[in-house]
């Protein structure tokens, strides 16, 4: 009788071991984010809502990220004893030749706050070219820096209306659903939905600010240089336009006596 009872108990406990792993299916891969030699991976329940970024060594829906194999592409996932491997191209989801529609791309924009976005980036740019141009008309004699700054404020309104924010988030749309696979769009939705994406779209325009100041003194530094080459190449032209008209001039015909 104890050995039937032991019988029974392995077969019991085998039949949860398989029942546990048919309720939890291997999970899909759906992108990366690498920086530096970090790398995070979007993880998602198949069928299911669970989506998460997780570095190796951190755990998703039971499963262990066990190791990442850079020369195979691959990740290493391990759960009661039992391996499996994950690449992108192995995702249901992820598939690499599965055209994305303007809808996936509709749905990406949309989490990466696009007009809220645009509309700062456009302003910062505005401020970063009238402190260039004006710096520009300040080395230029006889120009009217007032009149010059009302000048140039109006050229940056004209051009701010002609990209207006709506227009530009349905030309991005198109773009992205035109240069992305459908996974790929799914990978970014995952990865704007998380606190990292999330931060990333909020501090854009700082990012974009910051990296206007770094850019503006150097082109500003390389601007002597510049003009001096154009008044050396539009210098070059003119002499060799003038040897050209001497050429082209009929010579002159000598006097007899």
């Amino acid at each position: 009788m104890n050995n039937l009872f032991r019988i029974l108990v392995l077969a019991g406990l085998l039949s949860a071991a398989v029942l546990s792993a048919a309720e939890t299916p291997t999970p899909e891969l759906r992108g990366m984010l690498a920086t530096g030699a970090d790398r995070r991976f979007a993880l998602a329940v198949p069928g299911g809502e669970e989506t998460a970024w997780v570095s190796v060594g951190g755990n998703f829906a039971g499963w262990k990220l066990s190791a990442y194999r850079p020369s195979d592409d691959v990740l290493v996932l391990s759960k009661d004893g039992r391996e499996v491997l994950l690449k992108l191209s192995s995702s249901k989801i992820g598939v690499a030749d599965e055209k994305a529609t303007l809808a996936d791309a509709e749905a990406v924009i949309g989490k990466m706050k696009f007009d809220t976005m645009i509309a700062k980036m456009l302003e910062q740019q505005k401020k970063g070219m009238l402190a260039m141009t004006k710096k520009m008309a300040g080395n230029s004699k006889g120009v009217n820096q007032a009149e010059f700054d009302a000048y140039q404020a109006k050229v940056m309104d004209a051009m701010n209306a002609a990209m207006k924010p709506e227009d530009m988030k349905a030309d991005f749309a198109k773009v992205y659903s035109e240069v992305f696979t459908k996974g790929e769009l799914q990978g970014l939705a995952d990865f704007y939905d998380s606190p990292t994406g999330q931060a990333m779209i909020d501090k854009q325009p700082e990012v974009q600010q910051k990296t206007m100041a770094a850019i503006m003194p150097r082109m500003m530094a390389a601007m002597p240089k510049v003009q001096q080459l154009s008044a050396e190449f539009n210098k070059e032209q003119d002499t060799k336009k003038a040897a050209a008209k001497a050429a082209a001039a009929p010579a002159t015909p000598t006097a007899t006596p």
